[in-house]
């Protein structure tokens, strides 16, 4: 018998496609730049966005509004495409675009091979579901719904969410998830992701087990070790 009662899942890469998702935000946003897209440009803007997110993570972008304004999750969103397109992008522009950008990530969704199985097998058993991401809570459950996964699912949180504006794998983050979620069993919660950096990582420093979906199927460091690790989401039907 398992000992876990709360599954936290990420989104993007682990229960969606997040690259096709991406693609085609990305497409959408250079036509309305007046960019001629290509897959060159695209794989630069996935380079410089992940960047982009680590370097907020460790406070090295200024933003001059603060954690508590509402401003500042819009500004932040916004500066990405101020910076990359730069100089032919204001920023009174890129704030102008961040809505449709969001709007944009909706529109194509893809869900991960074995997505719906796994989470009706999981659904089914009794485990208490949930999603929780770096990105937008807007999308979540435009994305949820799209992949016909929503029902299965008992809560969704998200970064912008949080009172003091952080991100995976900063431990607030799971505080603040945990006291959202009114659970604070760590012993019985499992979290579920693609990404060293922000789940495997992430629980580790907020004492939580961690499944690795390592769905390129890369070398383990030796330095962040999952406590469980996977190839195909299916197999967390086997597992739990």
């Amino acid at each position: 018998m398992t000992k876990y009662e709360l599954l936290i899942f990420d989104l993007d890469d682990t229960l969606i496609d997040n690259d096709e998702n991406v693609r085609y935000a990305f497409q959408k946003m250079t036509e309305l730049l007046g960019y001629s897209y290509s897959d060159e440009l695209f794989k630069s803007w996935q380079k410089f966005d992940k960047q982009f997110w680590l370097d907020f993570y460790n406070e090295k972008i200024e933003v001059p509004y603060k954690k508590d304004d509402q401003r500042f999750v819009p500004f932040i969103q916004s500066l990405r495409y101020n910076q990359f397109f730069s100089p032919n992008l204001s920023m009174e522009q890129a704030l102008e675009i961040n809505p449709k950008f969001i709007d944009w990530l909706k529109e194509t969704v893809v869900a991960e091979e074995g997505c719906f199985e796994t989470l009706e097998h999981l659904h089914q058993k009794g485990y208490r579901l949930v999603v929780a991401t770096n990105g937008a809570n807007q999308a979540i459950e435009a994305k949820l719904t799209k992949i016909n996964c929503r029902q299965f699912i008992n809560n969704t949180f998200s970064a912008d969410m949080t009172k003091e504006c952080v991100t995976k794998p900063n431990p607030i983050y799971f505080d603040e998830l945990l006291d959202y979620l009114n659970y604070h069993d760590r012993n019985k919660i499992l979290l579920i992701g693609d990404s060293l950096h922000s789940e495997v990582q992430g629980g580790i420093n907020a004492g939580i087990d961690t499944c690795w979906y390592n769905r390129n199927q890369n070398m383990t460091p030796s330095d962040c070790t999952p406590t469980m690790e996977i190839y195909k989401l299916k197999e967390l039907t086997k597992k739990l």
